[in-house]
């Protein structure tokens, strides 16, 4: 086997326990939408698990749909306020939206130390506009913020971005 050389930014375990505020709010946030009566299918595809996962194409995790229109959605689970994002993930959900034609929608849930959902907020991608943020994350990710009060993530809202 090859020897790659280089030094991961996260441990095994730093890595996984960001995907638990995901899960959070991926089962929240599906819950809401079987709710409102909005079809979904997955799109993304989840490889946390995946032995070797290079940095590069980002998908959103699910398709949306209702009365024939959809869009791209991707769930994100935060402990406080602040809309941020990974630029690469950004750039890549860009890339997606011009390759199928389909609006993007990036859900923010946001929960308190007892996992209680405390606001959820959701930003449409050429909506909303972003800017870089001034340092790196703890990651040593390069993020971007959405500036503007974002809309309640609520079905009303969802309609109108697809419609």
């Amino acid at each position: 086997m090859k020897n790659l050389n280089f030094t991961p930014s996260k441990t095994k375990r730093e890595f996984h326990k960001n995907y638990k505020l995901h899960d959070m709010a991926e089962f929240y946030g599906k819950n809401l939408l079987v709710q409102w009566g909005i079809d979904f299918k997955e799109f993304g595809g989840d490889k946390r698990f995946n032995r070797v996962w290079e940095k590069g194409e980002d998908k959103p995790d699910i398709i949306i749909s209702y009365k024939n229109k959809s869009a791209l959605l991707d769930w994100k689970g935060k402990h406080k306020k602040g809309w941020i994002v990974n630029k690469r993930a950004i750039k890549s959900y860009e890339k997606w939206s011009g390759k199928l034609k389909l609006p993007v929608l990036i859900a923010f849930f946001v929960f308190d130390e007892n996992k209680n959902i405390i606001d959820r907020r959701v930003a449409f991608l050429g909506k909303h506009s972003y800017s870089l943020s001034d340092n790196k994350q703890w990651d040593k990710n390069e993020t971007v913020e959405f500036q503007n009060e974002l809309p309640l993530f609520s079905k009303s809202v969802i309609l109108k971005a697809i419609f």
